[in-house]
Parts: C-alpha cells; sequence; structure tokens
C-alpha cells in the first residue's frame, strides 16, 4: 500500500476526507462495463477550439475567465496533457481543459486519432485538438510534464488506452510519480489495466466502478466519493464531478488559494450551501427508484 488517501469536493468549505485508511494491491479484473458503450452517435454542426490564453481570441475575455488584469496571483508555470479521441466525453474533456487554463496551466490538448487533430465526441460535438499524438510520443517528444488528465467517454477511454505510443508516454510519467487524473470511464479502461492503480485509492463512473480492483472494503469506501485524491493519482466519477475533479487539479498544480481564486468568478456552488430561496432551483439527490 502507499500510505493513506482521501475523497473530497474541490470547493468544499473544509477538503473533509471521505475516509482515511491503508490499501491493498490491486489486481485489474475482466472488463465487464464496457460492452455496448462504443456505439458513436452522428455529428452535430459543433467545433470548438481552444485558443490559449493570452491570444487575441482569450483575453477579449479576460475578465469573465479569470485572466483580468492586476487580479491575478504570480504562479509557477505547470504544464499539462489532455488527451481527446472519438468518443471522448466532452463535458470532462472541455471543463478540465477550461478549468487549469484558467489558473494559468500550459494545456496541450491533444488527439490520439493518427493523422488528424479534430475528434467527434461522445455526444457529436467536435474538437479541435492543439497537437496530435505523432508530435507528443516517441523520441524527442516533450516528457516535462507536469498533470497528464484523462477525460472519460465510451468508446474515447478505449482509444486513449489502446493507443501504443501514448501508453508509453502514460507509463513513463506515472513510472516518474508525477500527477495523474482520471474521470469516468478512464480510471477503469486507462489506467487499472495497465497497473497505474495498484496500491491507489480511486473512483470511476458507477458503470465502471466494479471495475477497479483492491478490496471490497476499499471499493464501498471509494465508489460513492466524487473525486478521490491519492498522493499524484486524482480520479472522478463523471460530467457532473468534472468541475470538482478540474478544480482539485488547480489545488494539486498550484495550490487552495489559486483553487478558490479560480472558483469564485465562475459562482462556484460550494459544497454546504444551502438553499437562500423558495424559488432556487437545486437538483434532487434523492435516489431514483427502480
Amino acid at each position: 500500500a502507499r500510505g493513506g488517501s482521501f475523497a473530497m469536493s474541490a470547493f468544499s468549505a473544509s477538503n473533509a476526507p471521505c475516509t482515511t485508511h491503508s490499501l491493498h494491491a490491486r489486481v485489474s479484473p475482466v472488463s465487464k462495463a464496457r460492452q455496448g458503450k462504443t456505439s458513436l452517435p452522428s455529428s452535430r454542426n459543433v467545433l470548438l477550439t481552444f485558443p490559449r490564453p493570452g491570444s487575441n481570441r482569450a483575453s477579449r475575455f479576460g475578465a469573465i475567465v479569470g485572466h483580468a488584469s492586476g487580479t491575478e496571483t504570480p504562479s509557477p508555470v505547470r504544464k499539462v496533457l489532455v488527451p481527446i479521441a472519438d468518443g471522448t466525453e466532452e463535458i470532462e474533456a472541455v471543463t478540465v481543459i477550461d478549468v487549469l487554463r484558467r489558473a494559468g496551466a500550459e494545456v496541450t490538448v491533444m488527439s490520439v486519432e493518427d493523422g488528424r487533430n479534430e475528434v467527434v465526441c461522445s455526444r457529436g460535438v467536435r474538437l479541435v485538438a492543439d497537437a496530435n499524438v505523432k508530435d507528443v510520443a516517441g523520441r524527442g517528444a516533450p516528457n516535462d510534464w507536469d498533470l497528464i488528465a484523462v477525460p472519460g467517454g465510451m468508446p474515447g477511454a478505449e482509444h486513449i488506452a489502446d493507443h501504443t505510443k501514448f501508453h508509453a508516454v502514460l507509463e513513463k510519467h506515472f513510472r516518474a510519480g508525477k500527477l495523474m487524473a482520471g474521470i469516468c470511464a478512464a480510471p477503469a479502461i486507462c489506467f487499472e489495466p495497465k497497473g497505474f492503480l495498484e496500491g491507489f485509492a480511486a473512483t470511476a463512473h458507477p458503470a465502471f466502478v466494479d471495475e477497479l480492483g483492491g478490496s471490497l472494503m476499499e471499493k464501498n469506501d471509494q465508489a460513492q466519493c466524487r473525486v478521490v485524491v491519492d498522493k499524484t493519482m486524482v480520479t472522478s466519477r463523471g460530467p457532473g464531478t468534472s468541475l470538482e475533479w478540474s478544480l482539485c487539479l488547480v489545488e494539486q498544480l498550484f495550490g487552495k488559494d489559486k483553487a478558490k481564486e479560480v472558483a469564485g468568478p465562475m459562482v462556484v456552488q460550494p459544497a454546504n450551501a444551502k438553499l437562500l430561496r423558495n424559488l432556487e432551483w437545486r437538483l434532487d439527490e434523492t435516489p431514483v427508484a427502480k
């Protein structure tokens, strides 16, 4: 085991742990949840590109996204790699890219689709990456990433997991003990079979969490947590937790103050927020009857 772990909401007032305990080595089980999750919808006419902070397009919206002159706290440069593929979950991908760039991270969006940077996501949204896997993998490719954050979605997570050249990038990053993050299907599909979660606490989408190894007690403790942080591994559950996951990554890279600074202008709902007026809407969290 690699020591204690905790699960958190990235904008909780206390960041109190869900659980703290020793962990057991993990053995990857046979995939059970992949079947029936690999079809791509027909394409919609939505195309998103990612202007970098400092560009004309990005600077025009500086006051909105938290880059207003004179308001930001100087931070060290942090380099982040976000792989995307056909079938990637677009909410998770765009959220982590956007939030980390608001924090000042140098984010490179990379397509694992050989020969093209445009991908069609799980709901038909088209994303155009900054780079292709051929530019990021292989001899002479950059290897100074501070974080690799893998969005989920199917079959996007499988495409990312199965790419031989990108596997080498992930493997090298993991062996160096650097920060890694996965959400939704990614922890179970991209990390677990490669042994990256051995000895780490983790969570995943409800449809995939049973594919994570470890003791039954360990899985039960972590399965319901929205974001789980165990040393260099940060995992989360799905589109609805992607903002918390992203803010948590800001905290891991830049500290708590930067996470709060980024969350403030976004009007993020605190984890312990109460209804203020009788017309204010909140999602009913009562479990749906089956």
